[in-house]
């Protein structure tokens, strides 16, 4: 009742003065803050036809439109919004956010570019421009750019996240620790930063201080899916199965349509001998990845294990039709079949 009395207050006012674009804009924020995007562009539009020169709401439009995957209004509304304020950096900087979105590197840097000459000052293209890098996996270009945008914002501990997962990647185990402690130590009710650190850790075989950290991470958040199977692998990494057993299954309650803590539990399942388990979870995990030759594969290797070939050709020949160009499920395929033969031949 409250919301919908605020919008027919904005909605009066909008009536008796039609041309008073604050109250449009009222209207908008208020859609946004509800997250009523559809509205909120209705509104931006209407706007746009009383003042279609207003900046705001041209990039504003444009912000909506690129959320809701509209990549080519969205990129005409920041070119009109160009055309207001030529040298505003907010819609080059944006414009290059769609083309990095659509993998469009080149036109991604040269907007960016045109962004860094009119405000050089600004760190989050800089991060974008990191990103950009990164996602070309040109990484010392990348942390260039992330470095850059510490500097000119050092307490934005995202930075530090994205320069520690470059050196976490190159194997800078230590450098990664310290990026992430700093995250942490700049927001430490950040769940991701926490869990970073947890995992960062845990590469270093520090399972103690890993822990602590994703105890912490599950602290802030009992449901953070990511904490729970981070921490099963750590465990399992430690050797303690059985707790990273348990650690998955938690995770599977959160996020039941979610693929991988079905997979880490039936793959230590295996491990563990524990074959018609593994299988039900397997076979659970094929009703999320309908068309996935892993989960086939992996059925008909534990099939295999139960000496049960009937089974395992049965899903081995499944994995090749959901795959006909993986020869190594192929080879594996056939390896299995004169084995199989040859055990035959010889009375077994």
């Amino acid at each position: 009742m409250f919301r919908e009395n605020i919008i027919t207050e904005l909605k009066e006012k909008i009536n008796q003065n039609p041309l008073d674009i604050e109250n449009h804009k009222n209207l908008a924020n208020y859609y946004i803050g509800s997250n009523d995007l559809n509205s909120a562009m209705v509104v931006y539009k209407n706007i746009l036809e009383i003042a279609p020169n207003d900046f705001q709401s041209l990039i504003n439009l444009g912000s909506i439109c690129f959320y809701k995957k509209l990549y080519m209004e969205a990129i005409d509304s920041y070119k009109k919004a160009i055309a207001v304020e030529p040298d505003n950096y907010a819609a080059y900087y944006n414009i290059g956010n769609i083309y990095a979105e659509i993998e469009n590197f080149e036109l991604a840097l040269e907007n960016y570019e045109r962004a860094i000459k009119l405000s050089p000052e600004k760190p989050e293209i800089y991060s974008a421009l990191g990103y950009l890098y990164q996602d070309m996996d040109s990484l010392e270009q990348a942390k260039k750019f992330y470095s850059k945008a510490i500097e000119l914002d050092p307490v934005n501990h995202e930075y530090y996240i994205n320069i520690a997962n470059i050196e976490q990647k190159e194997g800078n185990n230590i450098e990664a620790l310290t990026n992430y402690e700093k995250a942490c130590e700049l927001c430490p009710k950040d769940e991701k930063a926490v869990l970073c650190l947890a995992n960062s850790y845990a590469v270093i075989k520090n399972f103690d201080k890993a822990q602590k950290y994703f105890d912490k991470a599950l602290e802030i958040n009992p449901n953070y899916y990511s904490a729970w199977v981070c921490k099963a692998i750590a465990m399992c990494d430690n050797k303690q199965s059985q707790d990273a057993i348990e650690l998955l299954k938690q995770a599977i309650e959160i996020e039941p349509e979610k693929p991988n803590a079905y997979i880490l539990l039936a793959n230590i399942l295996v491990d563990e001998k524990r074959y018609e388990e593994a299988l039900l979870i397997y076979k659970t995990v094929s009703q999320i990845l309908t068309k996935d030759a892993k989960i086939s594969a992996f059925i008909a290797n534990t099939y295999v294990m139960l000496n049960d070939y009937e089974q395992a050709f049965r899903y081995y020949k499944k994995a090749m039709k959901q795959a006909p160009k993986d020869n190594e499920i192929k080879l594996i395929y056939i390896e299995m079949a004169n084995s199989y033969i040859n055990s035959k031949m010889k009375g077994k």
